[in-house]
């Protein structure tokens, strides 16, 4: 009996021994709230360029014009003097830039127009200014003062107005004159003359204008 019971004891003394002691689990890390993304840099703004400013011209020529203004009304400040020409009376009128569409003072038309004889592209000039050049978009002209000086000049379609220096015969005396087309700035005139003429780049154009007053 003692012999049975010392055995049981020992069998339970090694099966205690044998039992592999458990090891309390690692313990996770807390998860990170991960960082928050980096915000891409904003480009530096870009400043807005200023509305550029058109520049009105200031230099002033006292230059011939017609005049149609109507009996009676007020004397137009921009005229100087009064001259005579082969049209009728003829105001001197100081001006920086050529009037179209005025209801004072008239500019001469000349007229630009291609072979179907459809209007291209107009230009006022002094009235009496001979046309001396063609320069792009740019009409040169020659015309006289109130003191009957000879200035060149260049204008374009807006009747802006650059002094140059250009001492060229006037076009009419050396281009082709040719058969004038209807076109409408000229509808009801009688002194309407064309030409081919060749610009200052060499390329030939067609314009019209009115000669002097018979």
């Amino acid at each position: 009996m003692m012999r049975v019971l010392a055995v049981c004891c020992l069998a339970a003394l090694t099966a205690a021994c044998s039992k592999t002691p458990q090891t309390p689990a690692a313990q996770a890390p807390a998860a990170s709230t991960p960082a928050p993304a980096a915000q891409p840099a904003k480009p530096a703004e870009t400043p807005t360029p200023a509305t550029p400013t058109a520049t009105v011209a200031t230099t002033q020529y006292v230059l011939p014009f017609t005049s149609q203004a109507e009996e009676g009304a007020p004397e137009d400040p921009r005229i100087v003097r009064w001259g005579e020409g082969p049209c009728g009376a003829t105001p001197y009128a100081r001006v920086s830039a050529i009037p179209l569409e005025d209801k004072s003072l008239l500019a001469d038309y000349v007229v630009e127009f291609d072979p179907a004889g459809r209007e291209l592209r107009r230009w006022g000039k002094p009235y009496e200014a001979d046309v001396i050049g063609l320069e792009g978009q740019w009409l040169r002209v020659r015309a006289r003062d109130s003191e009957d000086k000879s200035h060149e000049f260049r204008i374009d379609v807006a009747g802006r107005i650059e002094s140059i220096a250009d001492k060229a015969q006037a076009l009419a005396d050396r281009s082709k004159m040719i058969d004038c087309p209807k076109l409408p700035t000229f509808a009801e005139s009688d002194y309407e003359q064309c030409y081919d003429v060749t610009d200052a780049a060499g390329a030939q154009r067609r314009l019209a204008y009115e000669g002097v007053c018979a």
